[in-house]
């Protein structure tokens, strides 16, 4: 008989271990039952497919391994926790299902947590962190003199080889001393590993000159921007949108550096889908409300930008002074519908015209009137039949 029992079955699926900690600082998480939901959920695709070491989780796995999640309600809750620094959510240019979750942020949050209630913990804490810092600083002492060392064999190497017919030594390291140099002078410190690292990203991975590059450390340097991933994150803007002269590296620093505290901030970033998307409908952006209203859609909500553009579309098409108010309503009427391609949309926008042109054949009797729709249509204004 008990072969026959399905309890054998409920073993072999396992449990979901939530860990006790979550409950006793949710409060000072800020997080609610809903919020240790889902991340039971997450732990829950952990166990089933990679450890807590590896880089993280997918969300489709998170929407299998709990099927009565929704993909709006999931992606509503992650952004939540993403903003609220419990997870790491990859907003890459990926799918929603192909988006990775890293429960990272929450171990750490519940790390300091816990070392601030154990004295003797703490103590430790400080005893390893120091001791972390005394070994990076030393590493970065180490890969100065390596690098010290592989110029001089460099040097030695053309001394006793003169012929000119040898290789001459490559043109990016002649190109990374010119800008480790103007860095260190600047900074008053020897190149660190981070900056080492990121300089050659900035040389090698997104092609920039050395000219460049000098100029956009002064503009940071002058700012007090010295940490190489905040001069990563507008080196970043600066090779996607194209910003590649003086002129332009000055505007940048004006207008979307100069004016936040904060370069990362999302509303802050000079963003040209933005004012794509202003000068396709007609409406001024420049306020930092509607910039909200538009990342809304498009992180909050999933929609792409070509889809936003869209909305906007059909707002200029069906109404003479319509606005974000109005494309809110389409947008939230597209996302019940699970509509989230250009093509889809269309053909949603062709059935509601056809759907009009029926029920006006019906009413062909009656005088038009202004229309609003309720529901899933759009409030659409129709001239009175003469």
């Amino acid at each position: 008989m008990i072969q026959s029992s399905a309890i054998i079955e409920v073993f072999r699926w396992g449990y979901v271990n939530i860990p006790g900690v979550l409950f006793a600082y949710a409060k000072e998480l800020n997080l609610d039952l809903e919020d240790i939901g889902i991340l039971a959920s997450i732990i829950c695709a952990y166990e089933k497919t990679r450890p807590l070491a590896q880089s993280g989780v997918e969300v489709g796995q998170v929407l299998e391994s709990c099927t009565a999640l929704s993909r709006q309600k999931l992606s509503r809750k992650l952004n939540s926790l993403n903003n609220a620094g419990i997870i790491s959510l990859d907003n890459g240019k990926k799918s929603f299902t192909e988006k990775e979750i890293s429960l990272q942020p929450l171990i750490i949050k519940l790390e300091a947590l816990i070392v601030r209630d154990h004295p003797r913990l703490s103590n430790k804490a400080n005893s390893d962190k120091a001791k972390k810092q005394q070994i990076e600083k030393l590493e970065d002492m180490l890969d100065e003199y390596k690098f010290k060392i592989e110029q001089l064999e460099l040097k030695l190497e053309e001394n006793h080889q003169p012929d000119r017919s040898l290789p001459v030594p490559i043109k990016s390291d002649d190109n990374f001393r010119k800008v480790a140099d103007f860095v260190a002078r600047k900074t008053g410190n020897l190149l660190s590993v981070k900056m080492s690292n990121e300089l050659r990203i900035w040389l090698d991975e997104m092609a920039f000159s050395p000219e460049f590059l000098l100029v956009l450390l002064e503009l940071c340097f002058e700012r007090k921007i010295v940490n190489p991933t905040d001069i990563s994150k507008i080196a970043r803007d600066l090779k996607e949108y194209s910003i590649n002269s003086l002129d332009g590296l000055e505007m940048y620093f004006k207008n979307y550096v100069d004016t936040g505290k904060n370069i990362s901030l999302r509303t802050r970033r000079f963003d040209p889908d933005i004012v794509e998307f202003g000068n396709f409908t007609g409406i001024d952006m420049n306020a930092e409300a509607r910039r909200r209203v538009y990342y809304k859609w498009r992180y909050d909500w999933g929609f792409s930008h070509s889809m936003i553009m869209k909305a906007g579309e059909v707002m200029c098409q069906r109404t003479k002074n319509g606005g974000l108010e109005y494309m809110d309503s389409v947008l939230n009427n597209w996302m019940a519908k699970e509509i989230r391609q250009v093509h889809e949309a269309d053909q949603e926008v062709k059935e509601f015209k056809e759907k009009k042109r029926s029920d006006k054949k019906n009413t062909s009797a009656k005088p038009a009137k202004t229309s609003v729709v309720v529901g899933e249509e759009y409030e659409i204004f129709i001239p009175p039949v003469k």
